[in-house]
């Protein structure tokens, strides 16, 4: 839904701020709100006089026609009169009303459910979600260990880890870095997330996601390795010689479409011609699989209709610059591909404005991805993007001091990568570059 822009007093210094407003989230219209109105990063004031930082008090409506579930909230220090509140939310679900069409107007648009506080809506709108009490109580006891961490001198920091080892789990890292993305205050989202990276190292959660790690970079290595070589049955002797489970489901993960109806007929042969004591571990094995499987394809499936649903709500947007700021959290390589699917849809039967609407949205991610790149990253694309060799060498000497290992190390694996794809010339030039910015960034460190 659109954002107004509205005139407030700092709650602090009183200084006139600008704050994005919104007052009415329309979950069919843009997911997306949703995530802002449960992160508390909804109508967020920033003063630029006295660094204040705090939510907007203002009427709220939520609806979400999935689960009819229509919610009014009105904060009591605004001091509304009863008649005001009522016309303020008359207008905005009536805007919820006029949206639909007239076969999904149902009985509970004539019942919004009034909630007291900010909080109480939230707890409401989890429960909708399925999220019971003992969830939330759970989710508000890792944000106080969150705080409680954040707050732990440095020489009290490995104690502290010790004593909440258990605690600091996959969901506790999980709902840390979704407070972090609600964190407006550039140098304190990056010092938490310093705190987080120390603690992680130290947790027993982050050591076996280390010793995660480690077997998707062994497993990715003995894939690279077949190259062309690199077959169904080439895949399935990796998966039976493994050394562990772990091991297993980083070649399943990496290799997940060629776990087709073919691999597992496959594996179906080998138990049957297998002697009786491998026969158990090979049918077990094949269970393992089927199931692994079926889970990525569920979460593909779900994750595949969030960014086919983030997209629609950013082609529809009155303010495409401001619903994509909205949206980054949600993109990544999935929802790239489906909008260049949904592009190449348009241009086929040649829908002008669709396609012209899904040009500037691919436009601008890549400039904001691009403005959000470390500098070495940045230029390394840059130098991905000149085909001409003498012109990206001349880009990369003008550019020298740009030149670090993440640099280094992009170019590398892109000089990997098309060896792999059999694009030979391409791959020569981008290991020239490689070769060139290794050497220039030791001389680099050999001068200071």
């Amino acid at each position: 839904m659109p954002r107004a822009l509205t005139q407030v007093r700092c709650p602090n210094c009183k200084s006139p701020v600008q704050a994005a407003l919104e007052q009415l989230i329309d979950v069919a219209e843009d997911p997306s709100a949703k995530a802002r109105l449960l992160s508390g990063s909804l109508n967020m004031v920033r003063c630029p006089m006295c660094k204040y930082e705090g939510a907007l008090a203002a009427p709220l409506v939520y609806h979400d026609p999935a689960k009819e579930l229509l919610l009014t909230f009105v904060p009591v220090e605004l001091g509304l009169r009863k008649d005001d509140q009522e016309r303020l939310l008359g207008q905005l679900i009536n805007q919820v009303v006029n949206r639909l069409p007239a076969g999904q107007r149902k009985a509970y648009l004539l019942q919004p459910q009034a909630q007291l506080t900010m909080p109480g809506m939230i707890e409401r709108i989890l429960a909708a979600d399925g999220v019971t009490r003992e969830q939330l109580d759970a989710q508000r006891n890792r944000l106080r260990l969150f705080e409680d961490l954040l707050r732990t001198p440095e020489p009290d920091l490995a104690a502290f880890v010790q004593s909440h080892d258990s605690e600091l789990n996959a969901e506790f890292f999980q709902l840390a870095s979704y407070s972090l993305q609600a964190t407006g205050e550039p140098r304190a989202r990056e010092a938490a997330m310093v705190r987080l990276e120390q603690v992680l190292d130290l947790t027993s959660y982050g050591q076996r996601l280390a010793e995660q790690e480690a077997e998707v970079a062994a497993a990715a290595d003995s894939l690279r390795q077949l190259g062309q070589e690199l077959s169904r049955e080439r895949l399935l002797d990796l998966m039976v010689q493994a050394p562990g489970q772990e091991r297993v489901l980083a070649l399943a993960g990496l290799a997940r479409p060629a776990l087709d109806y073919a691999f597992f007929q496959l594996l179906s042969d080998r138990i049957d011609a297998a002697p009786a004591e491998d026969k158990a571990r090979l049918t077990a094995l094949r269970q393992q699989l089927l199931e692994f499987t079926q889970q990525l394809d569920k979460l593909q499936e779900a994750r595949a209709a969030q960014s086919a649903s983030v997209l629609r709500s950013i082609v529809n947007a009155p303010d495409l610059d401001q619903a994509l700021a909205a949206a980054l959290p949600y993109i990544d390589d999935l929802f790239l591909g489906i909008l260049e699917a949904n592009l190449r849809a348009a241009r086929e039967r040649q829908d002008t404005a669709t396609v012209r609407r899904l040009e500037e949205i691919d436009s601008k991610l890549r400039q904001a991805v691009e403005r959000a790149m470390p500098a070495g990253l940045r230029l390394a694309q840059q130098l991905l993007d000149v085909e001409d060799e003498a012109q990206a060498l001349k880009l990369l000497e003008e550019q020298a001091t740009a030149i670090d290992d993440q640099l280094v190390s992009a170019l590398l694996g892109a000089s990997q990568k098309l060896e792999e794809a059999g694009e030979a010339e391409d791959a020569q030039r981008v290991r020239t570059l490689y070769r060139a910015a290794l050497r220039l960034s030791m001389q680099a460190k050999a001068r200071s």
